[in-house]
């Protein structure tokens, strides 16, 4: 596994949540995200620019390569200084075909901010509605990124005029959306507008990207970035207004930190005392109260086991601990406690509350669960509420009755790694 030097910077960062952000990424099946991923990893290092957009980094799974398609929610942790102050970026990559809505829901649990990536020449799709309602129902922050702006000059040839237009129908479809899902509360202060920045325009395949303000910045207009196209000249535009810059400035000026996100997200996500000491602990993410995560995937690992990926509401997990698991009342030990780098997990000695965290060790818990200390009895976060349910029953058996067995215990890891599977087995 490769070391990250990166690792001991982004602990020391860890310890404070107000330089933490938790973000998604979601939006209809290939409208852009992983390989807007892609851009951001290679910004910090961890994969070479010139793979960005054709690596798939977080897409590991040799089915996600084949197919194209982002299938398991990927986890990574990337640095990213704004005024001169250092910020981690726990950044999850969701799917975004319909058959997977389970994990968006899933991975929804664990952030704060979702940006939601719309492709502008299809626009507004049906699963950019299933996943923005998944995220408004989470108290999730959306964002909107408008991918694929290449395409409205090389392909499709519209006049700036024309793409203006383009673009405030699809803002105005995505503000209806944050109207018909948000709580009211939420409605005027989450709409988006390009004026504040939470707007960002861009190309993931070719790398650029801005908001109103870096143009400004820059003293560019859209005429800029035709013509750039017109002589060919796309490096210059990925140099001046790198997407990197435009999306990680805009999380680090937008999101919410882990301390101001659950003071709203708690009393929608926890039904306990909020006046209880567990309770306030959870509301102001203080790494000194009990600790408490939330399992929000469970991955079967060939070599380690069943790892536990989560979030931490409150207080500390440490390697060694003693743990329960509300839902089973299993009591057990954490191995190891680990940070996600693309595929690797980077073991940690221990973790804090508003944090991404892998846990080692606890073979009993399953996505939803919610984990603490033996001796702390308290309700689990409420059950993780899926938009669509199993409906479609398959028959499979091995085509050489030897490998009986084998099925068999694939079947189970599935069932363990999708709560959205069940999986009977008939003996005879």
């Amino acid at each position: 596994m490769p070391k990250y030097k990166q690792v001991p910077e982004l602990l020391k960062i860890m310890r404070n949540p107000e330089q933490i952000r938790n973000i998604g990424i979601i939006a209809h099946i290939d409208h852009g995200k992983t390989t807007m991923t892609d851009s951001l990893l290679a910004s910090s290092g961890l994969l070479k620019a010139d793979l960005a957009g054709e690596a798939r980094a977080l897409d590991y799974m040799e089915e996600e390569q084949k197919r194209g398609i982002t299938i398991k929610a990927a986890n990574i942790s990337l640095l990213h200084e704004v005024d001169g102050v250092p910020y981690v970026i726990n950044l999850i990559d969701t799917p975004g075909h319909v058959d997977f809505s389970g994990k968006v829901t899933r991975a929804l649990r664990a952030i704060d901010f979702a940006i939601v990536v719309v492709d502008a020449v299809e626009e507004i799709m049906a699963q950019t509605e299933t996943v923005t309602k998944q995220a408004l129902q989470e108290r999730v922050r959306p964002v909107l990124y408008i991918n694929k702006v290449d395409r409205l000059i090389t392909e499709l040839k519209l006049t700036p005029q024309e793409v203006q237009e383009k673009f405030m129908r699809i803002i105005r479809d995505f503000n209806e959306l944050i109207e018909l899902y948000a709580e009211p509360e939420f409605v005027d202060k989450w709409k988006v507008k390009v004026q504040d920045g939470t707007v960002i325009f861009g190309s993931a395949k070719h790398r650029w990207g801005f908001t109103f303000q870096i143009l400004q910045e820059k003293g560019l207009t859209f005429g800029d970035i035709t013509k750039a196209y017109e002589q060919n000249n796309i490096k210059a535009l990925e140099e001046t207004i790198p997407l990197y810059k435009a999306v990680l400035d805009c999380v680090v000026r937008k999101a919410p930190n882990p301390i101001e996100a659950q003071k709203y997200r708690i009393p929608r996500l926890w039904h306990g005392d909020l006046d209880s000491e567990v309770g306030k602990a959870l509301l102001n993410c203080d790494a000194n109260g009990p600790p408490v995560m939330v399992v929000t995937k469970v991955i079967v690992d060939p070599h380690a086991g069943i790892v536990a990926t989560g979030r931490i509401f409150s207080g500390v997990f440490r390697t060694g601990q003693r743990i329960k698991i509300i839902r089973s009342n299993v009591k057990t030990n954490i191995q190891q406690v680990g940070i996600y780098m693309g595929p690797h997990r980077v073991p940690v000695d221990e973790l804090y509350a508003g944090n991404i965290v892998a846990l080692l060790g606890v073979s009993e818990a399953r996505a939803g669960d919610t984990i603490t200390l033996p001796d702390i009895d308290i309700p689990p976060f409420e059950q993780i509420k899926y938009i669509s349910e199993p409906v479609v029953t398959v028959a499979v058996e091995p085509k050489r009755t030897q490998d009986l067995q084998k099925l068999i215990n694939q079947m189970k890891i599935m069932e363990i790694e999708d709560p959205n599977l069940k999986v009977t087995i008939n003996t005879e």
